[in-house]
């Protein structure tokens, strides 16, 4: 897999140098850009699996459908994709529970079912909507979140080369008008179809016209007419997973557009007594969509009752190696980063939960936790406390956690033959109760505060005392600090303090040293000896701070000859082992969430099914 994917990227760099060099010879931008891809390729040695993989998304995103890719390279692709499903967490729609249902006599019943999720993980559908633009090509900007980009990005270039022919051979190079569909294969995907509708398109803050209304309806009832001409499966069972059509960059409000799905399938349903569709999933992505399509079907009435801690059924054929390898270790490193902590809720990249916590803070432009990240704007110490001692207090009180509980109760079956490493400095493995004696932080914690200095290594305090005396002086609407002071100084060099984590060369180690002797005496005495087996099972770790877990896992199981495996478990293009490793059958990587993935390795659930 691993001479596969170099292979192909080979071919694609070279094209993509020819292509640029082809446009103008003197355009020195054009040349510039020529040698960034001859330079990519003579230097794709250097690139971890990680990295490589999102070059591959990248050239196949820019890459237009004409000319078409050689037979012998779309085959190299199909096998890279297809290894790249075997790894993902598939759900299957079958196992969601229905939030209502169409009862028709003598017909089935038709069930309506809201999921939160990833489309392009559905399986068990005969078809997923993409909100796709009137050229149906698909996005060509690989930075883009749009819907239209996943679903081309997991279902390979065919679906490209697809979509060129329609427009080219069916439609005559016309775009396809707002309100129609149009169905294609699903190629690499978990669905055999795709249906691709094109949405109003709106710009940010502008209400809809009543001809803009009246597509978004048409949208939803062309991919229902568009779903009854499509084949029932085997079982008689024809499902379609409808996305929020024009929601996204298209602008269309969210909470309208949620009211305008729903009537629409309802009116359609009632409309087609004799319809052979059997199931509608409404898909939602983000949290507040899914409280948007709530609070509808609420207002609706007769709705099904719901267990939100209803675990779906899965397939993945990667999870069924993993669990195998961890039902016959000896021991076991969980290596964990900001991906455990976002699967519990703590998520960095969250604005809703920026939103939520530190509404005091949006005025700087923060969005996001990880906007704070080097952040230097802050008008005084009151301010930056304010913000610091929120955060610590945030999570102080997070909640307890079913999937860290899970997790802790599982490594104590191994004693002393577990360790924990996280570069994760919030503190939930031992507020969880994982014992500290199992555990190592290298990247260091909010429990400590130290001088911004580092003047000496004692200078350094727990963070808790500080934070209960600077809760009374905290301003509950704007969230500064009303007191100058509680504002931590350095006991010895009166100088500004920080929250101890290495956020510069002059993160202060010292609070954390008994936790990385724990970890040096756990490696030689378990990860060294050859009469021991080990999984290393890593959760969430990207590639922010590779060289603090990622890559010494890695290096962990390539020198131990086989018996040291790697469960690497995330999400997107970070969820890849090295094919070394893969071949060697030493290394497994499982894409999907963290939570969803645990509750099947440490339970072995019944409801698990293998591709």
């Amino acid at each position: 897999m691993a001479a596969t994917l170099d292979s192909t990227l080979s071919y694609l760099l070279d094209e993509a140098s020819r292509r640029h060099s082809q446009v103008d010879s003197d355009d020195d931008g054009h040349e510039n850009a020529s040698s960034f891809f001859q330079h990519y390729k003579y230097h794709l040695d250097h690139l971890d699996i990680s990295s490589k993989n999102r070059l591959l998304h990248q050239l196949l995103c820019v890459r237009p459908p004409n000319p078409r890719l050689p037979d012998e390279v779309l085959t190299h692709i199909d096998s890279l994709y297809n290894g790249k499903k075997s790894s993902r967490i598939l759900i299957q729609s079958q196992s969601l529970p229905p939030i209502r249902v169409f009862k028709r006599n003598p017909r089935p019943a038709v069930k309506v079912t809201l999921w939160r999720g990833d489309i392009t993980t559905l399986a068990g559908v005969t078809a997923i909507t993409n909100a796709a633009n009137g050229q149906m090509l698909g996005c060509f900007q690989p930075s883009h979140r749009c819907i239209d980009n996943v679903i081309h990005s997991f279902a390979g270039p065919r679906l490209r080369d697809e979509c060129f022919d329609i427009m080219n051979s069916v439609r005559g190079g016309r775009d396809v008008p707002q309100g129609e569909a149009i169905v294609t294969k699903g190629y690499a995907l978990p669905s055999p179809f795709v249906i691709h509708t094109v949405g109003p398109q709106l710009t940010r803050g502008q209400s809809p016209s009543e001809k803009e209304i009246s597509q978004l309806q048409s949208c939803y009832r062309s991919v229902l007419n568009e779903t009854e001409r499509l084949p029932s499966d085997e079982d008689g069972r024809k499902a379609v997973a409808l996305c929020c059509i024009s929601t996204g960059l298209f602008a269309f409000p969210a909470e309208q557009a949620a009211e305008i799905a729903v009537k629409e399938v309802d009116t359609w349903l009632e409309e087609h007594q004799e319809t052979s569709i059997t199931d509608v999933i409404f898909n939602v992505f983000t949290e507040s969509d899914h409280e948007i399509y709530m609070s509808i079907f609420a207002k609706l009435g007769n709705i099904e009752p719901q267990n939100p801690g209803m675990l779906p059924s899965i397939q993945s054929e990667s999870l069924s190696i993993a669990r195998q390898w961890l039902n016959s270790v000896d021991a076991v490193l969980v290596t964990a980063g900001a991906g455990i902590s976002a699967a519990d809720g703590l998520d960095y990249t969250s604005a809703t939960l920026f939103a939520k916590h530190f509404p005091g803070f949006l005025k700087y432009g923060l969005r996001r936790l990880y906007d704070v990240f080097g952040f230097t704007d802050w008008p005084s110490e009151k301010d930056r406390w304010g913000y610091y001692f929120t955060h610590l207090n945030m999570v102080r009180n997070w909640p307890a956690s079913p999937m860290y509980d899970s997790l802790i109760t599982w490594l104590a079956r191994f004693g002393d033959n577990a360790h924990v490493r996280t570069s994760n400095a919030d503190g939930l493995f031992l507020a969880n109760g994982l014992p500290e004696e199992r555990l190592s932080t290298p990247q260091g914690a909010y429990a400590v505060l130290q001088c911004m200095d580092n003047c000496r290594p004692e200078a350094t305090v727990p963070s808790l005392p500080l934070l209960k005396d600077a809760e009374k002086v905290l301003d509950p609407v704007t969230q500064r600090l009303n007191n100058t002071d509680k504002i931590p100084t350095c006991q010895f060099c009166g100088g500004k303090m920080f929250i101890c984590v290495r956020a510069s060369s002059k993160f202060n180690e010292g609070p954390f040293a008994k936790g990385e002797a724990q970890w040096r005496s756990f490696r030689r005495r378990v990860m060294e000896d050859e009469k021991k087996s080990v999984v290393i099972l890593e959760l969430g770790a990207g590639m922010n701070t590779p060289g603090v877990l990622r890559w010494p896992d890695e290096k962990l199981a390539e020198r131990s000859g086989g018996r040291v495996k790697l469960v690497r478990v995330g999400m997107g293009l970070d969820a890849s082992v090295p094919g070394e490793l893969e071949a060697a059958g030493a290394g497994v990587a499982i894409d999907g969430d963290i939570k969803l993935a645990l509750s099947f390795l440490l339970q072995g659930q019944s409801s698990m099914k293998v591709a």
